[in-house]
């Protein structure tokens, strides 16, 4: 029996333990192809793509990965869902991507679609208050713009700004005026609320500068005054250079306490009525607007003004002019007389009515 146990021949049958060598080398193709593939994916991750052409790209909030990355490959911004995954989730962003628009170049590779996606690099969108508009036609404008999102729930009417005080929040004598009109760069999405907010913030900044600024001859008692002579100035002329003459005559009305007797008042009193044309009825229509029946200051601002306009009601022109007509090429003609002013009529008005 110990014979057989001995034969050489039985002996190579027996089976070899692994040897460090071999183990080794298996460890190492593993690592090597661990890394051919980690490297791979990166090369993949790189190379840019080949859009025919740019496109915008929305993420929504609360949207999986996978739906992001299906929707991606369907409009040819990527060529394999599952690479991106892998991609994504060994580079920590498959949950860090933020909602909202994007602008998706033709050559985008997906390291760099999901770093702008992962960074919120969204689209911005321009959002404008113009100058010279009553809130309630801004309003209108805002609430129908397809990249905002109308959170107000109120009416548009005179009346119902007051409201809007009480739903922005905000402690203020009047709502009218009180909103700077500039254009605003928000993203898709956006609540009028907050473009509203914007606005008020600026206009607050805007009016206290230009408060700063009011000169000693100007007649007027606090900034919300200053913000409704702003905005009758607005509305006369949109010719800068007229605009400190232009308060000039109506701080020197006001000295005098003379009727301010402007156009624009009465049209803001008579509000959706207005057809184009004011009529000499249109002129004793009882309001606290109509500046030909009431003196001083109206109760409010008439429009948005601008920040110009502000600092011409702050800082009026030296000189006694007590009337202006407007030439019909933007520009005005100002008199110091009731004669003069009269003559400047029949020259600028009635001459270009016939």
């Amino acid at each position: 029996m110990s014979d057989l146990l001995n034969d050489p021949l039985l002996a190579q049958d027996t089976p070899r333990k692994p040897t460090l060598v071999s183990v080794g080398a298996g460890v190492s193709g593993i690592v090597l192809i661990i890394l051919g593939a980690y490297f791979g994916l990166l090369g993949w991750a790189e190379r840019p793509g080949d859009l025919p052409d740019p496109i915008r790209f929305e993420v929504q909030v609360g949207q999986s990965f996978a739906d992001i990355a299906n929707q991606l490959q369907q409009r040819r911004a990527v060529t394999n869902t599952t690479l991106l995954s892998l991609y994504a989730r060994l580079r920590g962003l498959d949950s860090v991507l933020q909602a909202g628009e994007y602008e998706i170049p033709r050559h985008v590779s997906p390291q760099m679609l999901l770093t702008l996606m992962a960074t919120g690099n969204v689209v911005l969108h321009s959002v404008q208050l113009a100058e010279g508009l009553r809130l309630q036609d801004a309003l209108a404008r805002l609430r129908s713009d397809t990249v905002l999102i109308d959170d107000l729930g109120i009416g548009l009417a005179n009346n119902e700004l007051q409201r809007l005080l009480t739903r922005l929040n905000l402690d203020l004598p009047f709502a009218e005026g009180y909103f700077f009109p500039d254009t605003y760069h928000v993203v898709k999405g956006t609540k009028v609320s907050d473009v509203l907010l914007l606005s008020q913030k600026a206009m607050a900044e805007k009016l206290a500068y230009a408060w700063q600024q009011k000169s000693p001859s100007a007649k007027l008692a606090s900034p919300e005054e200053l913000l409704i002579l702003a905005s009758i100035i607005e509305k006369e002329s949109a010719e800068e250079s007229d605009r400190r003459t232009i308060s000039q005559v109506f701080h020197n009305r006001l000295r005098l306490n003379m009727r301010l007797q402007t156009d624009p008042t009465v049209i803001y009193a008579l509000g959706d009525a207005f057809d184009g044309d004011i009529r000499s009825r249109d002129l004793r229509v009882e309001s606290p607007f109509n500046t030909y029946r009431v003196r001083g200051l109206p109760p409010t601002p008439i429009a948005l003004p601008s920040l110009d306009s502000m600092l011409a009601a702050a800082q009026p022109s030296e000189g006694e002019y007590l009337y202006f007509v407007a030439r019909g090429d933007g520009t005005s003609q100002f008199s110091q007389t009731l004669q003069e002013h009269n003559a400047a009529v029949r020259k600028f008005q009635l001459k270009r009515a016939d």
